[in-house]
């Protein structure tokens, strides 16, 4: 699979699979379609252990490949049953440098309907970072993806992949050669790539399963409010006095410790050392964990450039605020309502705000009086790409405040303590808003581009045609007063 792969793919149709065979685990995913916002709608993992004794023996462990092949089967079966219009398996660093590893490939050749492919360290490097593009737009730093069997590097800026390369370091791999002492291994192979120094005080975003227990260590340990790995962000100096805290320590104390599987106990400090020893080297401003890597960037490699060019944010709204909505009012026509209002508003906000029209719609079939708490925890907790933490409380306090002018401080707890006064004013202003053109539109198209919404110095004023001055009621006025509140302005309706 070495080289650029150019299959100028927009949105498939249909669901789409990917058996990922890596070093230590087998996993399958099955997304709703391949798009700029995979959504996965199935997720199953199996620890099989590839790449145990693969550098003393050079061969796949015996026992993990007899596991391996029983659940790709079964993997094959669950796929088929799920309508999966196409499935790929990808093989990793065990496979990859395995001396029966094409025997593997060609047991996997004779299943029908699976298209199978050794990836190359080059492709893996340059998969992850894709992935990692693929769910944070703008990433610019250096990615690095661990696995069992090796570690993946990457250089990322301008949405485009820069200088990479493959290390042999996985934590189980090492674990299990008996060639020398793991942690001097580890040591001398991050610094032996150079480019590194090139790259540094940028962001260093973190790929794979052990990092992401790291992730969710350090989460227990400052009780922070959101579990979600994906976008997680920490300085890294902390993140490099956390890993070398958990790089000296015993199976045993890591056991004790809130936050960390047990299945993670014995390759923990060996991944935790690896990160601690990147960190030093690059000398990043933040350390980003992302929940996205080989198998997102697996299908955004296949996707065109307009396709690659859209928001993942905007275009996981699009895809999934459809089935949201219960009206003909079109979140475009919201958008454009709202724009002279939100005039100076940021980039980041302008996403924001498109997304928030999507989804505006996102609780209408809930019991009225718990609509506002429904939407807030539906947005707090989206499996949406392109939003930090910060993105995703804004996003939940807007789409609370389109339900409730007046939410208490405790149902929107998290959200207040991960964002700031700016963010909150714009979140209270745009869903008092989305509310009012809800109001006046009742849902329907073409009402709301009669009716100006406008803001100056001093009142926000809803300019009235004649004709249709009769259809305010006093609601109208009520969502008008509540919006200008939120501006801090006098309400003023205007018949023209």
């Amino acid at each position: 699979m070495d080289g650029e792969r150019s299959t100028n793919l927009g949105v498939e149709k249909g669901r789409v699979g990917i058996i990922d065979v890596g070093s230590n685990s087998i996993r399958l995913v099955v997304y709703e379609r391949a798009s700029r916002a995979p959504l996965p709608v199935f997720n199953e993992k199996v620890l099989c252990g590839l790449a145990r004794g693969l550098d003393a023996t050079g061969r796949l462990d015996p026992a993990g490949v007899d596991m391996a092949m029983a659940n790709i089967d079964r993997f094959i079966t669950l796929a088929h049953n799920m309508k999966v219009k196409s499935l790929d398996l990808l093989a990793t660093a065990a496979v990859r440098d395995a001396s029966d590893g094409p025997d593997f490939m060609r047991e996997m050749a004779r299943r029908p309907g699976l298209e199978s492919h050794i990836v190359s360290g080059r492709d893996e490097a340059r998969f992850s970072g894709y992935g990692v593009m693929c769910g944070m737009p703008g990433a610019d730093g250096v990615m690095g993806d661990l696995g069992g069997g090796s570690l993946e590097l990457v250089a990322l800026g301008g949405g485009r992949i820069g200088s990479s390369s493959t290390l042999p370091v996985g934590p189980l791999r090492l674990m299990s050669s008996g060639k020398g002492d793991p942690k001097r291994v580890i040591i001398e192979a991050i610094e032996g790539v150079r480019w590194l120094r090139e790259e540094s005080g940028k962001t260093f975003y973190a790929v794979g399963g052990a990092w992401r227990a790291f992730a969710r260590l350090h989460m227990e340990q400052a009780g922070y409010p959101l579990h979600i790995i994906h976008h997680y962000d920490i300085a890294a100096d902390e993140a490099r006095a956390v890993a070398r805290l958990i790089a000296v320590q015993s199976p045993k104390s890591l056991e004790k410790m809130p936050g960390v599987s047990r299945r993670r106990v014995d390759t923990l400090p060996l991944a935790c050392l690896a990160l601690d020893r990147l960190l030093a080297a690059l000398k990043p401003r933040n350390v980003v964990f992302s929940a996205f890597g080989l198998r997102e960037g697996f299908y955004y490699s296949r996707l065109n450039d307009t396709e690659r060019a859209r928001h993942p944010l905007i275009a996981f709204a699009e895809e999934q605020g459809v089935g949201w909505r219960r009206f003909d009012l079109s979140p475009d026509e919201i958008f454009d309502w709202l724009t002279p209002v939100f005039a100076g508003e940021s980039e980041a906000e302008k996403i924001l705000r498109a997304a928030a029209c999507h989804l505006s719609d996102i609780s209408w079939n809930d019991h009225p009086d718990y609509r506002a708490e429904h939407a807030y925890i539906r947005v707090l907790h989206l499996p949406a790409p392109g939003m930090s933490h910060r993105d995703r409380a804004v996003l939940a306090m807007t789409l609370t405040y389109r339900y409730k002018s007046d939410p208490k401080a405790a149902t929107i707890d998290t959200a207040l303590r991960l964002s700031d006064n700016k963010s909150r004013a714009f979140a209270r202003r745009l869903g008092a808003c989305l509310r009012l053109a809800y109001n006046l539109s009742g849902g329907a198209p073409g009402l709301l581009p009669q009716i100006q919404l406008r803001r100056s110095d001093r009142d926000l004023r809803l300019i009235v045609p004649a004709l249709l001055d009769r259809s305010l009621g006093e609601t109208t006025a009520r969502r008008l007063d509540t919006a200008a509140e939120a501006f801090d302005l006098k309400p003023v309706i205007q018949t023209a």
